[in-house]
């Protein structure tokens, strides 16, 4: 919050984030996690041989890639087109690594395996939407060498295809006189081996276009949140400005360390804190309250007031009304105090209860709208909002009228007077009783124009 209103306002330049990099984070993860079940449960299942110490390189170097996909995915890393490129990099590399991985746990005997490959491929489509397309194709590559490498006859087969084996030769040696069976107990033909990397080079270019319409749905969800973000940060400044121009003095105070957070222009004014900055300050060093434990529940609990809370202003005293409002500002839970001062009040009503006159208030229609003590004592049932009808107390044309009332053993002196509303035709009136003498003397005063009128016992 500004704490001069006048300055111009500066937003800050907000800080790179890309929650599609920790998606991918989070994903490669759950590779990892993938892998163990893959490997664990078909070893158990079955009886083909895994390199234990390989594989657990190979792990180990995923987890070093979900650790440099965190490091990537930091705020404070600065955004830039070498980024973009060391993110591709490294989902290609997770990709060979994970390839790896499933040549030393089992290779084409673990054909389970092969469902991991479809969780980087999903994951793809957080870095752009050709991404699946490229580790598709990196994983439908890494399998296809490493089945290579494991099955003579699909080398031989694929020799036959290409007219020559050359590069074959060059990458795996010479191909051996006696196939070897890819399955422990179980001679797998070469159709059935070429029938599982088509199936498996579908799937994975399936759920690249999966990925595609999963990115599309998430580019829509994620504007939708930049957008409400941006609104929400609109109206928060919008909101801190109008706590700054609030016509009474206001106070935003953190309740757990009950020090005050902003503070509004009539605050700084009211509570005499020009020479020291009300923000910073504790809540009870800025305002001095006469019983703070009552205020210090409001700010921690609910909402609620606390009236006739007397605050010391420099050497005077000021009886107020307090209220709490906690609301959420920039992330966290602060308490909104608003001091209304009643002092006025306080002291007109004061005055008019140690009166020695009862005194109404009432309006047009002839409704109570306040009285005083020595009214509530004279009218046993006097009420805000009570009928004072018949309406013999109006003062008439003049706007003020004397007269006097028996009520009960006294007679009172009644004072009438007319009270004009600003822009309105409507008055209200005040009606004073004074007592003056005893009930049953006709004339008090000895004048001979003492009136005394019918007993008034109750206001209904």
């Amino acid at each position: 919050m500004r704490p001069n209103v006048e300055s111009t306002q500066l937003i800050a330049r907000p800080v790179w984030e890309n929650p599609r990099v920790h998606l991918l984070d989070d994903i490669w993860l759950m590779t990892i996690v993938a892998i163990l079940v893959a490997t664990g449960v078909p070893w158990f299942a079955s009886g083909f041989e895994v390199d234990l110490a390989m594989a657990s390189w190979g792990l180990l170097a995923l987890g070093g890639v979900h650790v440099a996909f965190t490091m990537l995915a930091a705020p404070t890393r600065s955004h830039g087109k070498w980024r973009d490129r060391v993110l591709t990099l490294l989902d290609i590399g997770g990709v060979i690594l994970i390839g790896f991985v499933w040549q030393h746990v089992g290779g084409l005997q673990n054909p389970l395996f092969l469902t991991v490959f479809a969780l980087p491929v999903m994951g793809a489509i957080f870095l752009s939407r050709w991404h699946p397309y490229l580790i598709a194709a990196v994983s439908v590559v890494a399998v296809t060498v490493v089945a290579l490498s494991q099955a003579p006859e699909l080398r031989w087969y694929a020799s036959g295809l290409l007219g020559n084996d050359t590069w074959l030769t060059w990458l795996f040696g010479n191909q051996s006189a006696v196939p070897q069976p890819s399955f422990s107990g179980f001679f797998a033909p070469s159709n059935y081996l070429i029938v599982l990397l088509e199936v498996f080079a579908i799937l994975l270019f399936a759920c690249a276009v999966a990925a595609e319409y999963v990115g599309t749905i998430f580019e829509r969800l994620n504007a939708h949140i930049v957008m409400a973000r941006t609104e929400a940060e609109r109206g928060q400044e919008m909101w801190a400005g109008l706590i700054e121009r609030l016509p009474l003095p206001a106070l935003l105070v953190d309740p757990d360390t009950l020090r005050v957070v902003a503070s509004s222009e009539f605050a700084t004014i009211y509570l005499r804190a020009a020479e020291i900055p009300l923000e910073g300050r504790p809540l009870f060093e800025a305002v001095r309250v006469s019983y703070p434990d009552v205020v210090h529940e409001l700010i921690v609990g609910s909402d609620g007031g606390a009236p006739l809370t007397v605050i010391r202003v420099a050497d005077q005293l000021r009886v107020t009304h307090v209220r709490v409002l906690h609301v959420a500002h920039k992330g966290r839970r602060l308490a909104l105090l608003t001091i209304e001062d009643a002092t006025e009040v306080f002291c007109l009503k004061a005055a008019l209860d140690t009166a020695e006159y009862a005194a109404l208030v009432i309006d047009a229609r002839g409704l109570v709208l306040a009285f005083n003590k020595p009214a509530g004592a004279l009218f046993g049932g006097a009420e805000v909002g009570a009928d004072a009808t018949p309406r013999w107390w109006e003062p008439g044309l003049t706007g003020r009228r004397k007269m006097h009332v028996e009520i009960g053993p006294r007679v009172y002196q009644v004072t009438s007077s007319a009270v004009s509303l600003a822009g309105e035709e409507e008055r209200i009136f005040t009606v004073a009783f004074l007592p003056v003498a005893r009930a049953g003397q006709a004339d008090p005063f000895a004048t001979g124009s003492t009136v005394v009128t019918t007993t008034l016992s109750q206001l209904r």
